[in-house]
């Protein structure tokens, strides 16, 4: 074999597990069809939580590198449908007591020029991967190259698919879906504006949630910018062809988040998925594992797919490190990485598909919004509870806990109470 690992996809997925094999000094070959600095095929949420920073810390990707004092977001702001207002602040987790907004063109360039580090990885970008080798039922390698050049046919003891939601490698292997919610589905599109935060003392996370299947979501961004999202129940959605008027003119109907942007300018390209599926893959078979959102897709509402590629890198280096030892059968290896994956992220997968059935297909009245809602994105227990969950600080059950819920709806319903005897005394 040429290699001991090839991984097929060099971005955070890629990248973060070709930098652990590395530090271990397996031989590895990671091949990315494009080139750096560049932008994934598919848009994903520009917002890094503590956790995640946390995971780069490990593998030697500085902060510095793709951090910027412009983008460090210390609160989040949150309209509720214009009946009430909330600024929660962001806990410390991890040294950190702020979300970092994170240009991709910077990012995924710096975890790529990472892994120059590491003797025993060998990059290839601008690869493109045409078919994959086998011996027998196995996977022993791929065959590909830059386009235009004759293919090349390179071996390896196995080849992941790190290749995103559209997996190539899950294609060719014929991975199924093993679980998934195509019922509450979302579609997201957005841009980048300059000059639409004038006035704001400090960075900061804008959420706009119309109670009626649409949010908008702002992130700070470098040099002054804001990242725009649209988060839409899909199947409301009408495009026609001309993403940009949609983005618009779904912006332009929601006068409280106009009133943020009508003063600013749109400074890059309207981008974004339609339907964006939530699911797993099967995760391995022989020769072949999956990695990332290859083998584990969701929404990007809660942020959580960049951490999500880094953790599921973690396990994975793990699972690769006993099996290269030859201290495990691939076999074993492949099942006790499957395991680990879906303990680590199915809490998060329920949660956030929980959140976008009651976010966007559920329409509560007025009145709820004003009371139980209001009472519990109001409590800062509550408050805590939730960013800690989003920062990966505290496991997302934590969220469904009923005693947490019950006793944020119960202070918020004693806070209403105080403020009425107050003004009777008054």
């Amino acid at each position: 074999m040429d290699y001991e690992v090839i991984i097929v996809g060099g971005r955070p997925t890629g990248a973060s597990l070709a930098a652990r094999l590395g530090a271990r000094g397996i031989k590895v070959l990671v091949v990315e069809r494009a080139t750096f600095p560049s932008l994934p095929a598919v848009p994903s949420s520009p917002a890094l939580h503590a956790g995640a920073m946390k995971l780069l810390d490990e593998i030697g990707v500085s902060e510095e590198s793709y951090g910027h004092p412009d983008a460090l977001m210390q609160t989040v702001r949150m309209d509720m449908a214009g009946l009430f207002q909330v600024e929660i602040p962001v806990p410390e987790m991890s040294g950190r007591a702020y979300t970092c907004g994170i240009d991709r063109l910077t990012f995924d360039d710096a975890l790529w020029k990472n892994l120059a580090r590491f003797p025993s990885v060998e990059r290839r970008e601008g690869f493109h991967v045409t078919d994959l080798l086998r011996e027998g039922d196995r996977v022993i390698g791929i065959e590909g190259g830059p386009p235009g050049e004759a293919r090349q046919r390179v071996t390896a003891g196995c080849v992941v698919g790190a290749d995103g939601r559209f997996s190539f490698v899950a294609r060719r292997v014929g991975a199924e879906v093993v679980l998934e919610d195509d019922v509450h589905t979302s579609t997201v599109y957005y841009a980048d504006w300059q000059g639409a935060r004038a006035g704001e003392p400090h960075p900061f996370g804008y959420v706009y949630a119309s109670a009626r299947g649409l949010d908008i979501l702002m992130f700070a961004m470098r040099d002054g910018r804001l990242c725009v999202n649209t988060h839409a129940r899909s199947d409301r959605v009408r495009i026609d062809g001309d993403a940009e008027r949609y983005y618009m003119d779904t912006l332009r109907s929601l006068g409280p988040v106009w009133q943020k942007l009508e003063r600013g300018e749109k400074v890059t390209p309207v981008v974004g998925v339609k339907k964006i599926g939530n699911g797993y893959r099967r995760a391995s078979g022989p020769g072949w594992v999956l990695a990332g959102d290859a083998v584990h897709y969701k929404d990007p509402v809660d942020g959580q797919g960049i951490y999500d590629a880094l953790i599921g890198a973690k396990l994975l280096d793990r699972a690769l490190a006993v099996w290269c030892a030859g201290a495990r059968s691939w076999e074993d290896a492949m099942s006790e990485y499957t395991s680990a994956l879906w303990a680590t992220t199915h809490p998060m997968y329920l949660a956030t598909t929980g959140r976008l059935r009651r976010e966007l297909y559920e329409e509560p009245p007025p009145a709820v919004i004003q009371t139980m809602i209001r009472w519990t994105l109001t409590d800062p227990v509550y408050q805590d509870t939730f960013l800690r969950v989003i920062g990966r600080d505290l496991p997302a059950e934590a969220m469904s806990s009923r005693t947490m819920m019950a006793g944020a709806m119960a202070r918020g319903l004693g806070r209403d109470i105080a403020g009425v005897l107050g003004r009777l005394r008054g």
